[in-house]
């Protein structure tokens, strides 16, 4: 049977002043590419060329057309959209014809993906990762913003949301479409459990940018200030992709030194070994889709304190940690005594099956694949 070719349009993907964004959608691509022919194609205006450059970069199962776009007179939007009709070009001659796009994240590449759906009869699927849709960001939807949104998903086949409390966000926002949940993906060949020994000394990790509305460090940082004045016993371990001085400065006003500790950015298997390391994860965030680190813990092994927000109720249950409410001190403050006095008591297996079962390589990229499919039979 004849793979089928997919080009990749990624509105969030790394670059050097963002190495990390967009990792996920990367993950979904690798969970699928042995399966099916993919090109990422991806373009962003580099200040360190002087005329167009394509670079072809290679990943495991796949491949990234990058092009670097030098500064120019033009706006940028214009100067992007040359450069990615160009790279389309490049994709055709060197590659494949596509036999479809998938468009991950709405915008900005979006408007390429309906441009191309008009002008060459590509169908394309929309995987949705994005908060704007969270009624906490309702500021952030702007009309404009909208417009461009309902434009783009309304000509999607397909929509693939990663959790089903995001296509329902979607539909209130008038996303009349198709929806197939298919959530995050883990590679357990990296993340797993490891021969982990209790210690006295706990290891709490959290994982995140620090971007304080949607993660709420601070209150995290708050509440482990009161923990400290009642047990000693724990360490919180902080990685993260952003430095966030003010927070360093709460822990030493705090004299929180030997409580929290911040490991800056590490790469992937890096970050497998601090979750085999850890007792537990610890989440406090204000809104959320279906967050990677997650199902990355889970897949470790490890039960997890989180925020009961966004998708994260579809995935959670008494067996795999506890939830709280946002913002609520009070209550992450209890669940953080209970879990450092029982965190050995949840079954690593068992939530280690858990997430191989539901969020691995081959389960996503099977998912994947029959999308593709069910967009081309139509």
């Amino acid at each position: 049977m004849k793979k089928i070719n997919v080009l990749h349009l990624l509105s969030w993907f790394p670059r050097p002043d963002q190495p990390m964004s967009g990792n996920f959608c990367l993950k979904h691509i690798r969970s699928v590419s042995d399966d099916v022919n993919s090109v990422v194609l991806s373009a962003y205006i580099d200040p360190d060329v002087s005329q167009r450059e394509i670079e072809v970069v290679n990943y495991a199962n796949f491949q990234q057309v990058l092009i670097h776009v030098p500064a120019s007179p033009l706006p940028s939007s214009i100067s992007l959209f040359l450069a990615y009709n160009a790279g389309f070009t490049y994709i055709r001659k060197h590659f494949f014809q596509p036999d479809l796009m998938h468009l991950h994240v709405a915008l900005p590449l979006g408007k390429m993906a309906f441009y191309w759906k008009k002008r060459h009869r590509l169908p394309y699927l929309l995987t949705e990762h994005w908060t704007i849709y969270q009624p906490q960001n309702v500021a952030m939807m702007t009309r404009k913003t909208l417009r461009s949104i309902r434009k783009i998903a309304n000509a999607a086949e397909l929509i693939l949301p990663v959790s089903h409390d995001l296509a329902d966000n979607m539909r209130r926002y008038g996303i009349d479409r198709p929806f197939r949940c298919i959530p995050n993906v883990v590679d357990t060949q990296i993340f797993h459990p490891d021969d982990r020994q209790p210690h006295e000394i706990k290891h709490i990790l959290h994982i995140s940018t620090l971007r304080d509305e949607a993660k709420n460090f601070s209150g995290i940082l708050r509440t482990v200030q009161r923990l400290a004045q009642q047990r000693q016993d724990f360490v919180l371990d902080v990685v993260h992709e952003f430095d966030r001085p003010e927070f360093k400065q709460f822990v030493i006003e705090n004299h929180l030194e030997k409580f929290v500790v911040f490991h800056g950015r590490k790469e992937e298997r890096d970050i497998a070994e601090f979750y085999q390391r850890a007792d537990f994860l610890l989440l406090f965030s204000n809104f959320e889709n279906l967050p990677c680190v997650i199902i990355e813990a889970f897949a470790c092994g490890l039960p997890i304190i989180t925020t009961e927000v966004g998708g994260i109720s579809e995935i959670m249950d008494e067996s795999r940690g506890l939830t709280v409410p946002a913002r609520d001190e009070d209550a992450l403050l209890q669940a953080l005594h209970q879990m450092l006095d029982h965190c050995h008591d949840y079954d690593e297996q068992a939530i280690c099956a858990y997430a191989e079962a539901n969020f691995s390589m081959p389960v996503i990229g099977q998912q994947l694949r029959e999308a593709y499919e069910t967009v081309l039979r139509r």
